[in-house]
């Protein structure tokens, strides 16, 4: 049986891969970044999302940079890091990490 530790830390590798899901999708079919205004990528109002965040830019899985000629904006980009670590979760089943958790709890 699972502790709640062990399902929170479960959630936690699943929102930091669930970010990388998205920005892997738009690397390989819309472009190279993700554009979107600072104050919703530099959130604090869901602190795990804002820790994995951070966490993804300090292992530079992603990186985030200003928008020319509009400040209000930051353009969120996969790093090929982010990319080999995304890929590796994805076929190893670690990327589904939550799904895991949620069909062993629903077997009890």
């Amino acid at each position: 049986m699972l502790d709640d530790l062990e399902v929170a830390i479960k959630e936690r590798i699943q929102e930091r891969y669930d970010i990388l899901a998205e920005l892997y999708s738009i690397w390989f079919t819309k472009s190279e970044s993700a554009v979107v205004p600072k104050s919703v990528f530099y959130q604090t109002e869901h602190i795990e999302k804002h820790r994995a965040i951070t966490y993804l830019l300090d292992r530079k899985y992603i990186v985030a940079d200003s928008v020319e000629n509009d400040v209000e904006m930051v353009a969120i980009t996969i790093t090929p890091d982010g990319i080999d670590f995304y890929e590796q979760g994805y076929l190893s089943g670690k990327a589904k990490g939550f799904q895991i958790v949620s069909d062993i709890k629903n077997m009890e």
